[in-house]
């Protein structure tokens, strides 16, 4: 059992890593910006520095939810295929029900059993659970059952 927590470990370093180099870069990116934006933080109350540190914040928390979220999933996958080693991940399947989007992916197949994994971040706005009624439907047809 100790394999999964080091594989998790692991997983978890790289993540780290990757994120505060890209958080990292970002800084020194914004540094070079136009920041005539920040004329109109004065004008609402927002002292200079207040505003670029909000700005920063802002930009390094993109980037933490993004990694936190890959991050989540990928280490879900890892613990299905530890607990169900015939688990197949990434899976593509068409979509019969319409024409967009062509493809859909099952993020974790186990047997009949299709996961969806998600961040408690992820998008809900009226496209985004379209699609994923769409994607569930398409499942259906195909005698999976869609967990999420």
């Amino acid at each position: 059992m100790n394999d999964i927590y080091e594989k998790i470990h692991n997983l978890a370093e790289k993540y780290s890593k990757n994120l505060r180099q890209k958080m990292d870069e970002r800084v020194v990116e914004m540094k070079k910006d136009d920041n005539s934006h920040y004329l109109l933080y004065r004008v609402l109350g927002i002292a200079t520095e207040e505003g670029r540190l909000i700005d920063e914040y802002q930009n390094m928390g993109r980037f933490l939810y993004k990694y936190a979220g890959s991050f989540l999933e990928e280490a879900a996958i890892l613990c299905f295929e530890e607990k169900f080693p015939k688990a197949q991940k990434k899976i593509r399947i068409s979509n019969k029900l319409g024409s967009k989007p062509k493809t859909f992916e099952i993020d974790c197949l186990v047997d009949k059993d299709a996961y969806e994994i998600k961040w408690r971040d992820a998008t809900t706005d009226g496209d985004h659970i379209t699609k994923e009624h769409t994607r569930i439907k398409n499942i259906k047809t195909l005698d999976i059952n869609p967990f999420a």
